[in-house]
């Protein structure tokens, strides 16, 4: 089936020539290290967790093959701030860097939600891909100079999204009508779930469990990761597979933190990051993602699979119309026709 009909015959064939440019794919190169540096980098994400573990692992390795030249003060699970106050810290100068979800950024640059426009990234390996293109790196780069204090170094995802229902199945776009599914906070998401016939309803991520037990939701909007982690089996009873679109969180740093670094430091941190990302895509996520999946099914989860995934794609047109239209910044739709010719190449 042809998604996004409106924009698939234009200039598709020179997309797929130029191919992408592969911004996160520098390897880290030989740096002599003989002057310590130390910096703080914050994450709401918890310790351990899957999204959590690239972070985690770029930094034992930036420490140890500096040879402890650099040292990183480490604050997970929200322990300076949640992900908006931890990035305006950052911007701030008051600490050297953090990660946050990708609707902080959209605060900045609305183009940046063209990045989960539905059904257009359905998988880890595309979206390490898209990640890639010249065309997500201009917008990333938009974003930088709309803030003016950062460097948007990298990337993580906490995962695909997915349904999951406290009571009963969903396999069919009619088994969604008129239920209240929790989302998070995004005027084209919200739209998305509108137009699938249900009733969005926005919950605050830490309050989500609560919402599935009390009634004021029936389901959620969700990826394994943070459904098995925050025990949202003990409330669901249904899961069904969809990909919908991924939630990406984008590592970032104060600029004048990375300015001020000695000759080297920043490719070196750079290639490294690029290493550990190209692994957290092709691998950790993946595997990440069936972990939890078993110990959602061992915890009486019953996932499930959709029987007209194309029905739900026809049903989001207009929003894919919408966001890839004449009135649209130029960048999404380019996105849009890159990550398209990406697909097509596959």
């Amino acid at each position: 089936m042809k998604l996004f009909k409106r924009i698939m015959a234009v200039t598709l064939a020179a997309v797929m020539v130029a191919g992408i440019t592969p911004a996160f794919a520098e390897e880290a190169p030989a740096v002599n290290f003989d002057t310590p540096v130390s910096f703080t980098f914050a994450s709401a994400g918890k310790q351990g967790s899957t999204d959590s573990s690239m972070i985690e692992e770029w930094i034992d390795r930036i420490q140890t093959e500096s040879g402890g030249m650099i040292t990183v003060d480490y604050q997970p699970g929200a322990a300076l701030g949640n992900q908006y106050e931890t990035f305006q810290q950052t911007i701030d100068g008051q600490i050297e860097g953090c990660t946050a979800g990708i609707a902080t950024y959209q605060s900045y640059n609305p183009n940046c939600e063209i990045f989960q426009l539905p059904f257009l990234i359905t998988s880890y390996d595309l979206e390490w891909k898209a990640l890639n293109t010249p065309e997500w790196q201009a917008i990333l780069k938009q974003t930088e100079e709309y803030i003016g204090t950062v460097y948007i170094c990298g990337a993580i995802d906490s995962g695909m999204r997915h349904i999951g229902m406290v009571s009963k199945p969903v396999t069919c776009l009619a088994d969604l009508q008129g239920e209240k599914i929790r989302t998070a906070s995004s005027a084209m998401l919200t739209e998305a779930l509108k137009l699938l016939g249900c009733n969005p309803t926005p919950v605050d991520y830490t309050e989500v469990y609560s919402a599935l037990k009390n009634g004021q939701v029936t389901g959620e909007d969700v990826n394994y990761g943070s459904a098995y982690f925050q025990n949202h089996f003990e409330v669901l009873t249904n899961w069904t597979e969809i990909g919908m679109y991924p939630y990406p969180s984008f590592h970032v740093f104060n600029k004048d933190f990375v300015d001020s670094l000695p000759e080297g430091y920043w490719d070196f941190m750079q290639g490294v990051m690029n290493e550990c990302m190209e692994k957290f895509f092709s691998e950790t996520v993946v595997q990440g993602d069936a972990f939890c999946k078993k110990g959602m099914e061992e915890n009486g989860v019953v996932v499930s699979e959709l029987t007209d995934y194309d029905a739900w794609v026809e049903a989001v047109q207009p929003l894919i119309d919408k966001y890839t239209g004449d009135d649209v910044d130029p960048l999404m739709k380019d996105f849009v026709i890159a990550v398209e010719a990406l697909k097509e190449a596959e």
